[in-house]
């Protein structure tokens, strides 16, 4: 059994007493201690320290006690403007940067685009320029930026510390990203977290779901556009896997005899890349994209049954340009052929949440900057 110093104690303390604010946004000192079943005196030391470092303020106003007796107690309102996150999805030549609340609201938001790729030195003075520009954001609703969170649309190995982007003709190149990040950290003094941009969108879509009291245990999610990735949350939390490279959907093949050459994408991207359809499916037509939203949904009930199998998950939600093309005839058959190929239907649904890479990594930057916060 796990020991814990008194540090270790306050520290979660300060966690649950968070966690607790978050959920009712104006709570007296008695009532969190009625939530917590922690003493009144250890809920107060933290309030205080709460309303010191700027997360609570007093709204003024107070509240009797049990049935009209005792003493008023004053109301502590939750202040989600008070530290922020930036978040920024780099995909493709587009960049677009986010400054997120504590309850993922955006607060700001700002795109550029550029041919320069991020692991470039010359993209260094792009980032600095972008992440200025935030922090002028923020200080117009006195915020504290802690940190930035950015999804690139490249595979994250971990292990080996790399990111595989796609460069000329098809083919992909690893780069060391370690170095990229202390380049960027050195330009803007502040923590950064890199991640899949499908894994950022995972989480911003769970989020989403959360706030609006949705949410499940677990999820998949699905994006489909000039490739195909994928999300997973299992237990509330975003499942990475040993490499980091859980959810490279690219790469899942129902075909034996297919074989992957240094610049062919893998069998499953090379059959729903947006690419491929338009070449395939002439959409002015109406049959032709009948023809095309079944052909998407076969595929798509495909990569769900072989997911779902294997994990019991039950909400599974698509996402992408390929599927923002026709979403309702997409999800019809998608939904139609997991009939056909088994005995359960999960709940598919179709997101087109905006910025959702860049909400994701906001918040995952939250999650781990705000942390060090509350531990003074």
């Amino acid at each position: 059994m796990k020991s814990f110093l008194p540090n270790d104690i306050k520290d979660e303390n300060r966690k649950i007493i968070f966690d607790i604010l978050m959920q009712n946004p104006e709570l007296a000192k008695v009532e969190i201690a009625e939530k917590t079943a922690m003493s009144f005196v250890t809920v107060s030391k933290i309030v205080n320290f709460f309303e010191e470092i700027g997360l609570l303020t007093t709204t003024g106003e107070s509240r009797e006690g049990s049935g009209g007796l005792g003493r008023k107690r004053t109301v502590y309102r939750f202040n989600e403007n008070s530290y922020v996150t930036i978040g920024i999805q780099i995909i493709g030549k587009r960049i677009t940067a986010v400054l997120i609340n504590l309850y993922s609201k955006i607060i700001d938001s700002y795109s550029v685009e550029t041919d320069v790729p991020f692991y470039t030195e010359p993209f260094v003075s792009i980032f600095e320029n972008i992440i200025s520009r935030m922090k002028d954001a923020a200080t117009k609703t006195n915020s504290i930026v802690v940190g930035i969170g950015v999804g690139v649309d490249g595979a994250i190995n971990t292990r080996k510390k790399t990111i595989r982007m796609r460069v000329q003709d098809n083919k992909e190149q690893d780069y060391p990203y370690e170095q990229i990040i202390r380049n960027f950290m050195d330009r803007v003094n502040l923590p950064i977290l890199l991640e899949n941009d499908v894994n950022a969108a995972t989480v911003a879509e769970f989020r989403n779901l959360e706030n609006a009291g949705q949410a499940p245990t677990d999820i998949v999610h699905i994006a489909v556009g000039e490739g195909i990735g994928g999300g997973l949350i299992l237990n509330k939390r975003l499942h990475r896997g040993f490499n980091a490279s859980a959810g490279e959907l690219e790469y899942m093949c129902f075909d034996p005899e297919y074989r992957r050459s240094p610049s062919s994408v893998g069998w499953l991207e090379s059959r729903l890349g947006m690419q491929h359809l338009l070449s395939r499916y002439d959409l002015g037509s109406d049959s032709e994209v009948e023809a095309c939203a079944d052909y998407v949904g076969k595929h798509l009930a495909l990569t769900m049954i072989n997911i779902i199998s294997v994990l019991d998950i039950e909400q599974v939600i698509i996402s992408g340009k390929t599927v923002a093309l026709f979403p309702e005839r997409i999800v019809e058959r998608t939904k139609y052929y997991v009939g056909q190929y088994v005995e359960w239907t999960p709940t598919i649904t179709y997101s087109d949440m905006y910025h959702s890479t860049a909400v994701g990594a906001a918040v995952l930057s939250l999650q781990n900057e705000m942390i060090h916060v509350i531990s003074g």
